[in-house]
């Protein structure tokens, strides 16, 4: 085993988790103008992207209709 797996299973959770809040405050978060921006974006991105998904599973259907008569 490596040197990295050594002590109880409780030292090497507190570590884990005192890493973890390390990086954590290493993170540039985003300021609350640039989340909202995010936010409306992915918003909708998902919107147009459904239609598009609702359109063309429609204009299959009608195909799949036609050509099985």
């Amino acid at each position: 085993m490596n040197g990295e797996s050594t002590g109880s299973i409780t030292q090497r959770a507190t570590r884990f988790l005192r890493e973890v809040w390390i990086e954590l405050q290493k993170v540039a978060w985003p300021s609350w103008d640039e989340l909202k921006g995010s936010t409306a974006v992915v918003i909708i991105a998902v919107i147009l992207i459904s239609i598009f998904i609702g359109i063309v599973d429609f204009g299959l259907l009608r195909l799949v209709r036609i050509v099985l008569g």
